[in-house]
């Protein structure tokens, strides 16, 4: 094979990788981005819930930060997937 042969021949193989490693990088990010709109959802339903059941019982505290707020929750989650779900150390 010629050297300009050879040449484009590599130029077209790197090419081709090139756009499976974008296609693979577009897939990475959207899974993570799908992982992070999952978790940021179930955050979402376990403040509801502990809300809920403390306005059933003591009512729920003024909280104005979120700090306040994981204090709050620490008291309350007690399973393990609960608590991961705010970097909160398992009981």
């Amino acid at each position: 094979m010629p050297q300009p042969e050879r040449v484009l021949a590599r130029i077209q193989s790197l090419d081709e990788r090139l756009a499976r490693l974008r296609t693979e990088k577009n897939r990475l990010i959207a899974r993570a981005g799908h992982a992070e709109r999952k978790r940021d959802t179930r955050r979402k339903i376990l403040i509801g819930g502990a809300v809920l059941a403390a306005i059933d019982h003591e009512g729920v505290p003024v909280m104005r930060s979120v700090p306040e707020l994981l204090r709050w929750l620490d008291t309350r989650l007690t399973r393990p997937h609960d608590r991961a779900a705010f970097d909160l150390l398992p009981k």
